[in-house]
């Protein structure tokens, strides 16, 4: 039996502290959350922990750099959700929060837990992300003024939100362009994205978003797994005579939920495979916003199929 030594990291954008879980001298060390701070971590972790296990919260660029260099060194390493890790803190009943405590709270909880481990993305695939993400705050910042130009009285003001939107569209197409030629550099990419797009209801776009933000498959043994991670699955509210209204959980990667909603919009009215199950909830009494969330999990667990087999769409799926 292998023993682990689990080690918790509070990480922010310049630094980030590490903990050793069990160590009775509370030993602790901060560093750089730079290149050069990975080097420093890493030859600590050589010094302090001879089977090293290294557990860190899912903080997007900030976490998922250092992941990747831990991976690439051979240490396992683990992101977790940082409502899992405050939840966690709230249970034991830490009464102080500071980085260091924080740090060896998450070194406990990936004892207790032993959390998946951490499977870096594709580099096509991370910078596919990191287009989608530039295209959709760019079309975020082009609402918004036009929400506000509208408000707007003052003809030279109005003109000068028409620039900027303008600017902004033109920006929008170019970086559209960008990601499908980048698409069409990665011959596997381009097959998921045909596969997806098979699926009435998602288009090109919506299959580069899906694709760009999911995790791998293979870290998922079922498809509740995954819906599950995604934040599809059903919270329930209840107790005793109380009885909540039940909806997702919403857990998880809110853009690739996202990325899921109209795609599920599109195939409740036009997917004639999903009919028969939209008929159902119907009849049932379920409301419509609730149907939609479940067609969302539905096309989770058919695009699931889908890419751990990795074999094209098919009905049976359905």
């Amino acid at each position: 039996m292998i023993i682990y030594n689990f080690v918790g990291v509070d990480i922010a954008k310049d630094s980030f502290v590490v903990a050793k879980h069990g160590d009775k001298k509370n030993h602790y060390q901060t560093f750089d959350n730079q290149p050069a701070g990975f080097k420093k971590f890493l030859a600590w972790l050589q010094k302090h922990a001879q089977m090293p296990w290294v557990c860190l919260e899912a903080t997007g660029h900030y976490s998922e750099r250092l992941a990747i260099f831990l991976h690439q060194h051979h240490v396992q390493v683990s992101i977790v959700n940082p409502l899992q890790i405050k939840h966690y803190a709230i249970a034991i009943l830490a009464r102080n929060k500071n980085d260091i405590i924080d740090a060896r709270i998450i070194a406990e909880y990936a004892k207790c837990k032993q959390p998946r481990l951490f499977k870096p993305r594709s580099l096509h695939q991370k910078q596919v992300r990191e287009l989608m993400q530039l295209m959709d705050t760019l079309k975020q910042q082009k609402t918004q003024l036009l929400n506000q130009q509208i408000s707007i009285e003052c003809a030279l003001t109005k003109k000068s939100f028409s620039k900027i939107i303008s600017k902004l569209e033109l920006q929008i197409q170019k970086i559209e362009r960008e990601i499908d030629e980048f698409v069409k550099s990665d011959p596997e990419f381009i097959k998921k994205v045909s596969w997806l797009s098979e699926i009435k209801g998602i288009g090109k776009t919506s299959a580069y978003a899906i694709l760009a933000y999911l995790p791998d498959i293979g870290l998922f043994k079922t498809a509740k797994q995954l819906a599950a991670f995604i934040g599809l699955t059903p919270r329930q509210r209840q107790s005793g005579n109380f009885l909540g209204k039940t909806c997702l959980s919403k857990f998880g990667d809110a853009r690739l939920r996202k990325a899921l909603y109209m795609p599920a919009l599109s195939a409740k009215k036009h997917n004639i495979y999903l009919k028969p199950f939209v008929t159902r909830l119907k009849a049932n009494g379920l409301a419509e916003k609730s149907i939609v969330g479940a067609v969302m999990r539905k096309l989770v667990h058919i695009i699931f199929g889908m890419l751990k087999h990795n074999q094209p769409f098919n009905p049976a799926f359905v």
